[in-house]
């Protein structure tokens, strides 16, 4: 067995491409549902995800101090009141979250309101109120059993075969540390898909059209330099079409909202349009032309290859003591 190493993972991932990308888009699409319908969009959600990335930043940063110090998922709360927020420019955030400066400062204020978001000490910080908190309970669980299922896709990939047990278990166990990590990879994901889809709503509209498309052709399990080598591959599932109304229903968002988003990406050339059915399908054509790269593509899969190894590393230490 290889040394276990992020380019390890990142290799068994791109070698089965087409299985892993079944899990990981459904993953992402039901991951930024949750955002959108939460925060009313992802932009409002991306800034949440900075400042919560922030807090567990700062909650781990007590580690320093105190080697024994819990950072479970179950003193989250606890720990989360013990932390004063960081004074942090708006045009840094606006750099890092590649939104302009002005509409930063706007959605910050959007999430003030809506309560994730508050001043402590003067300074902003993801201060929720006990609603909030009540609801993120329920939807965490469910997401780190999703990020469990990927976890232990990739360990068995590469021989290791850790139960999904002992998985939630240390992800629970070790909240803070992983969810730090994990955020991490969200915001880097945003950031490698800001510059194309410059409106952060159109990765979750373009995910609804992918979800469908490979779900369909994840059969023939290619790899990703298969896939780029020879796009004509995916022909046979140019009929795996998708209605506006159908993506409203997955994702909350306003139909009227979907048609003129998804007109966006047919703008784009990204997806294509029946004019007759008026349903959306993906098309080999996109990867022909570059339009998805390869190179971007890959980096997604690199990105989040460095997060499942982070998790994969620190189990098997705990595991194997």
């Amino acid at each position: 067995m290889q040394p276990l190493s992020a380019k390890t993972i990142e290799n068994k991932i791109l070698e089965n491409y087409f299985e892993y990308q079944n899990l990981f888009i459904e993953f992402q699409s039901k991951f930024l549902s949750s955002l959108y319908f939460r925060y009313q969009s992802i932009e409002n959600g991306n800034l949440a995800l900075y400042y919560a990335k922030q807090t567990h930043q700062d909650i781990l940063r007590q580690k320093d101090y105190n080697l024994n110090f819990d950072l479970s998922y179950e003193k989250l709360w606890i720990n989360h009141n013990e932390i004063n927020p960081r004074q942090i420019p708006i045009i840094k955030i606006a750099t890092e979250t590649h939104l302009p400066k002005e509409t930063t400062r706007r959605k910050i204020l959007q999430l003030i309101k809506q309560k994730v978001l508050n001043k402590k000490n003067r300074n902003i910080g993801w201060l929720p109120n006990e609603k909030y908190k009540q609801s993120y309970n329920l939807f965490i669980n469910e997401e780190i059993k999703d990020v469990t299922k990927l976890i232990c896709f990739v360990s068995e990939k590469i021989n290791l075969f850790i139960s999904s047990e002992a998985t939630t278990k240390e992800l629970k166990k070790k909240f803070s540390f992983y969810w730090f990590h994990y955020l991490d990879a969200q915001l880097k994901y945003f950031s490698l898909w800001s510059k194309q889809f410059k409106d952060l709503d159109l990765i979750l509209i373009f995910l609804q059209v992918a979800c469908l498309f490979i779900s369909k052709a994840k059969k023939k399990n290619l790899s990703h330099k298969a896939l780029y080598n020879d796009p004509s591959l995916l022909k046979e599932f140019i009929s795996a079409s998708i209605s506006a109304t159908a993506i409203s229903e997955v994702t909350k968002i306003p139909r009227a909202t979907c048609v003129r988003k998804l007109e966006t990406l047919v703008k784009l050339k990204i997806i294509l349009k029946d004019e007759i059915t008026k349903r959306y399908y993906m098309i080999p054509y996109a990867l022909e032309e570059n339009l998805i790269s390869q190179k971007k593509t890959k980096d997604v899969v690199k990105l989040f290859s460095e997060f499942y190894f982070i998790c994969l590393r620190a189990i098997t230490i705990r595991t194997s003591n």
